[in-house]
């Protein structure tokens, strides 16, 4: 009897030692995570890294770095196109000029459904014009990193607002004006849409 009541305290301890490590080991986690958002949030992208940016996007960006951008979202980054972005959580000036925007509506990073993320042709998004089908997306939110690949390209109409509809898979639609050398007002939008990889991991945490 004794021995089995110092079993069953031994058991017990044991498994309120893992939870308690458990618990911190995901504190840790989200803690680093944290840290990541705010070391690209508050990263100054230097000039070399600009070379392509239109000048008027450098000195907006200058101009963005001084101004509050809101929360940041997650971490977007095309490892082929050495994109790194915070994704910020609108689409205003501010936050296009520093970075990328989520477009209200739509499913926020980290969620099932259709994730629309925008951001300047002259910018940031600049070597999307680059991008292939296959092309990996990864889009990093406190809680989950998810990996996309990119499935289709279009040109669309300003107007046409099909592409930030729900949809039943988890999918993510970065969006950018077009052409992208366009002087002026860009008369089209450049989509790329993009399908999540990695659907088991999505599954087991939603």
């Amino acid at each position: 009897m004794i021995f089995l009541e110092r079993a069953c305290l031994i058991t017990g301890l044991a498994l309120i030692t893992l939870g308690v490590t458990v618990r911190l080991d995901g504190f840790a986690q989200r803690q680093a995570a944290v840290a990541e958002f705010e070391r690209i949030r508050n990263t100054v992208v230097s000039p070399a890294e600009q070379l392509n940016w239109s000048e008027q996007r450098m000195a907006d960006y200058q101009q963005a770095l001084l101004q509050d951008a809101g929360e940041t979202l997650a971490v977007l980054r095309i490892p082929s196109r050495n994109i790194e972005v915070p994704v910020f959580d609108s689409i205003d000036e501010t936050a296009l000029n520093r970075g990328s925007g989520h477009v209200t509506g739509t499913s926020l990073p980290g969620e099932r459904g259709n994730v629309a993320i925008a951001a300047h042709r002259d910018g940031f998004f600049r070597d999307l014009e680059n991008i292939e089908i296959g092309d990996e997306i990864e889009l990093t939110a406190i809680d989950r990193r998810q990996v996309f690949r990119v499935s289709q390209l279009d040109i669309v109409d300003p107007l046409d607002v099909s592409v930030l509809g729900p949809t039943d898979d988890t999918v993510i639609t970065l969006i950018t004006c077009y052409p992208f050398y366009y002087i002026g007002a860009a008369p089209e939008r450049f989509i790329v849409r993009a399908t999540l990889v990695n659907k088991e991991k999505q599954d087991e945490n939603t």
